[in-house]
Order: structure tokens, then C-alpha cells, then sequence
């Protein structure tokens, strides 16, 4: 069972899919990472609060799919 994603990796997806840097300036995923990792750090607290609804409404499906789910690393 897959482990529900956070509001900052389901806007590192969106800033990939929204192709925000494109793939002929960097293609390592690493590089990608980090970029997405400043972004998030500038945005203000009210476009992260968007990004941590996504987060709480994925985890309620995930946890309406899987009531019994426990994390265990």
C-alpha cells in the first residue's frame, strides 16, 4: 500500500508536471528537487495552506480506501 503524499510532493508533482523548468535546462531529478524545494520555501502561508487541503483531502481517500493502514517504515 502506497504511502499518502504531503502537501510539498504533491506540489513538487504539480511543479514538474507544469513542466516550471524545462527539461532542456535540467533533467536530474535531484536538481529538480531542490529547485521545487526553494519554491515551496517562498510561497506564502496562504498558497501553502492550498497545497495542505490537497494534502488532508488525499489522506482522507487514502484513509477511506485503507481504514486499517498503519505506516511502518
Amino acid at each position: 500500500i502506497p504511502r499518502p503524499p504531503n502537501a510539498f510532493m504533491l506540489y513538487r508533482s504539480d511543479f514538474l508536471k507544469r513542466r516550471t523548468i524545462p527539461p532542456e535546462v535540467e533533467k536530474r531529478q535531484q536538481n529538480l528537487s531542490r529547485i521545487a524545494g526553494q519554491c515551496w520555501n517562498m510561497l506564502s502561508d496562504d498558497e501553502k495552506a492550498i497545497w495542505h487541503d490537497k494534502a488532508a483531502a488525499v489522506q482522507a481517500a487514502h484513509y477511506a480506501k485503507y481504514p486499517f493502514y498503519k505506516f511502518k517504515p
